[in-house]
């Protein structure tokens, strides 16, 4: 008998229902509760594994909760699935599964609303779109589907999660980049940029859409996301998201890991699929919440339901699919907007988790699957007493409620309302700046250009500036100049610094070249500042400077390059030196830019995924002479010592610390390669912790012991997997995807982006392995002074640690 006609045989009860009825039932199963061991789970918790999902019913992508508590859910094929779960916490329990007979399928969002099913369906089964299925007794006998919008394009990137927004009102829903807005919007609150002679309009990437129960009112409230699966209000109202990065960026200044938005009115999250992405410190792009790391995000929920202790109870829960972990997120209201902190709440190996919900009994419900994958429903609860304190009819902060003022305003407003938007300018929380100027970007600019002329604050100089320039209206260029010029630059902090170069280069792009006076004044406003010293403010001047031609320009950007912590830093310089060539440059200036690079990595980025890049970077190795036929054999440092903790305690003591000299640690942190995998302000590796903010965390002698000892302790985003094979060959490696027939392995931490396949059908066992993939004795061949400038480097506050910009200036 085969495995798959053992489980057949094994599955305990099959009923058959001969029903004509649209959205009944065509047969049911029941199967007992299980305990789920193989998750890694919070003390105090319990697991359990409620179905195996057979075969035939496809792989689980998405649920949601009827009004009588029970399951529905889609699969990768046609009809959808209501899950009647076993009692919790009652032994001997059966979970019971029907399939229902609607049209619909391979939805990618459910929700329960209005005495009606929603959902939207992604694969075309039988269109893509929003589709309603009415309750027509109350008790799950649906209606036949009806669709009431379409949305434009299909699969893995297109139409997902769906929620009901505050006060019951709107529907929301979120799309990935490969959909296209549907017909018939009524509003969009994004304010779009318009192409000019210059420079094309952005192209279209995902966003979140309102509409009306019956679909006839269509809203865009915002737009600039890769491919979020799943949306998730907040006890405020407040929504978010948790979006996805694209792994082929890894290791490119424009890579953009997975993030958790906090999505307001308006907003535009700045994501462009090429080098083109909006950087978190713009003022026209909001910064994430919160920086998670490579992965696949899926599903998101909040645990309010929950019978959970407060601390997970206010949590938002976040799947990652490839990476098979669970996270909880903890948000603090930071302003206007919020910051927050994570820890991993589930993980298994591997889990490719693709959906999650709190139930009606106020367990933690989700599901595995996708991509062919074997689908599980598990459930979690807690094990024991729960002090919770609830917070009846919670109330937005007064900024918040200002920032939704402000976000009220996307329309022509009266001379009153007009002030307010012009008065919030200048406010020092972030998110309130950003939706002041989103609602001064709908007001027409004669009615209030003219105070630009009046001696208002930097940050109101700068954001209607960020306006005029986004508008690209030519005779307002010289506008922009003068208004920029007048401020001083030392007055100026980090984030407005960013700001008067993101006006300039937004002027350069959208309203062609400056003149020969422009330019003289361009210069000199920003020349005498490059380089800075501080890494973000470089790449942004030097972009500016390179489409200027200022003097010096190669010789001081060589610097730079040479100061660099990682390649990912440098390549932003090295595209500029590829566009033009460097047959113009001195022997002596060739010979700076071949020292300042590491051979090997520079060679793999001739290889990468991207062709225009590859050729580029190829050409430019030609032109300094680097072979990209020849090995590069890189020079083996001796062995100083093979370093124990004991031995360089006295080299991280607080008098020791004090001489740490940081550029020598910033080498030793290149030359270790630390930087294939670690980040240390907004340059180096996502394959591995990231590493600022160590000092507010961990005591000196802590870090070294982690370096010397990276298998002490692993943290599961990041942990190794050994597959013993059916050859009895074993692979150990991080698993970073799960498609289909096949495992994508990371094997050598000095090869980041190299993959090795596994197919499934040759796997005996897959075990979670108790080795980093970090080598021990990478600081056997640095000396006693090194080691300490590394922890010194490590334990210094960045001054570009910008990923997760402040949201107050101060």
């Amino acid at each position: 008998m085969t495995s798959n006609a053992l489980r057949t045989f094994l599955w305990p009860t099959v009923t058959v229902l001969l029903s004509m009825s649209v959205g009944l039932s065509v047969y049911a199963m029941e199967f007992p509760v299980q305990k789920a061991s193989e998750l890694k789970i919070p003390q105090g918790f319990k697991a359990e594994k409620l179905i195996d999902v057979p075969g035939n019913y496809a792989s689980l992508i998405n649920f949601t909760f009827d009004p009588q508590g029970r399951i529905i859910a889609s699969s990768t094929g046609k009809g959808l699935l209501r899950i009647t779960p076993a009692p919790l916490g009652q032994a001997g329990g059966k979970t019971h599964i029907e399939r229902l007979d609607v049209e619909i399928g391979a939805a990618h969002g459910l929700t329960y609303a209005f005495g009606s099913l929603y959902a939207v369906t992604a694969a075309g089964i039988p269109d893509t779109g929003v589709f309603r299925l009415k309750d027509l007794d109350g008790k799950g006998n649906f209606a036949a589907a009806e669709m009431i919008l379409k949305i434009p394009g299909q699969g893995e990137h297109g139409g997902h999660g769906i929620v009901v927004g505050p006060q019951n009102q709107w529907l929301y829903f979120i799309a990935g980049n490969a959909t296209q807005l549907p017909k018939g919007i009524t509003r969009n609150h994004v304010s779009s940029i318009e192409p000019t002679e210059f420079m094309k309009a952005p192209a279209h990437q995902g966003f979140v859409m309102r509409i009306s129960p019956d679909g006839k009112k269509r809203e865009v409230f915002a737009h600039g996301l890769r491919n979020s699966f799943d949306i998730a209000f907040d006890q405020f109202g407040e929504l978010f998201t948790y979006d996805s990065d694209n792994e082929g960026f890894m290791g490119l200044p424009w890579y953009r890991p997975t993030n958790l938005y906090h999505l307001t009115n308006g907003a535009d999250l700045g994501w462009r699929q090429s080098e083109d992405n909006l950087q978190s410190y713009y003022p026209d792009n909001p910064p994430p919440v919160r920086e998670v790391g490579p992965g696949s995000p899926t599903g998101i929920a909040f645990g309010y339901e929950a019978d959970f202790p407060m601390r997970f109870a206010n949590a938002l829960f976040a799947c990652d699919w490839s990476y098979g972990h669970i996270y909880a997120l903890h948000l603090q209201q930071d302003g206007a907007s919020y910051s927050a902190d994570w820890e991993f709440f589930i993980s298994g190996q591997p889990l490719p988790v693709t959906d999650i919900a709190v139930g009606n009994d106020g367990a933690l419900y989700f599901t595995t699957g996708g991509r062919g994958n074997p689908s599980q429903l598990y459930r979690v609860y807690y094990d024991g007493p729960v002090d919770r304190r609830i917070i009846s009819n919670p109330k937005p902060s007064e900024v918040v409620l200002l920032r939704r003022q402000l976000e009220s305003f996307h329309r022509i407003v009266d001379p009153k309302e007009l002030k307010i938007i012009w008065a919030n300018l200048g406010s020092p929380d972030r998110a309130v700046r950003y939706a002041a100027r989103v609602a001064l970007e709908y007001q027409p600019i004669a009615s209030w250009s003219s105070w630009l002329d009046a001696d208002y604050s930097h940050s109101q100089v700068l954001e209607a500036c960020i306006v005029l320039a986004r508008k690209g209206d030519l005779n307002l260029k010289q506008k922009i100049l003068d208004s920029v010029e007048k401020l001083p630059w030392s007055e100026l902090n980090h984030l407005q610094r960013h700001a008067a170069i993101r006006v300039l280069n937004l002027a350069s792009q959208r309203m062609g070249s400056f003149t020969s006076g422009q330019r003289d004044q361009v210069l000199r406003v920003v020349d005498r500042y490059y380089p800075s010293q501080n890494k973000s403010i470089d790449r942004e001047l030097a972009t500016l400077l390179f489409n200027l031609g200022t003097e010096d320009f190669v010789d001081r950007t060589l610097t730079v390059l040479e100061n660099s912590d990682s390649m990912m830093q440098q390549i932003h310089y090295l595209r500029m030196f590829a566009s033009t060539g460097v047959e113009g440059f001195t022997a002596q200036q060739k010979q700076r830019l071949r020292d300042s690079l590491d051979v090997g990595e520079f060679k793999e980025l001739t290889t990468r995924k991207y062709r225009a890049q590859s050729e580029q970077f190829a050409a430019l190795a030609s032109q300094l002479g680097i072979s990209l036929e020849e090995d590069v054999e890189q020079t083996q440092r001796p062995v100083v010592a093979e370093w124990t903790l004991e031995d360089l305690m006295e080299s991280v003591d607080k008098e020791s610390l004090n001489s740490a000299v940081l550029s020598s640690g910033k080498s030793v942190f290149r030359s270790a390669r630390c930087d294939n995998c670690h980040r240390v302000g907004s340059s180096g590796g996502v394959l591995g912790p990231n590493l600022n903010g160590l000092a507010g965390r961990y005591a000196p002698a802590v870090v070294l012991d982690h370096v010397l000892n990276p298998s002490k302790v692993i943290a599961p985003q990041y942990a190794q997997s050994i597959f013993i094979l059916k050859s009895g060959q074993q692979v150990t490696g991080q698993i970073v995807n799960l498609g289909g027939d096949n495992f994508q392995v990371r094997v050598d931490p000095f090869k980041p982006f190299a993959r090795q396949t596994i197919r499934r059908s040759d796997v005996e066992q897959v075990v979670r392995s108790k080795t980093s993939l970090m080598p021990t004795g990478l600081l056997n061949t640095f000396t006693r002074h090194e080691i300490r400038d590394l922890i010194g480097y490590l334990l210094s506050p960045d001054e570009d640690s910008t990923t997760a910009a402040d949201r107050l200036d101060q």
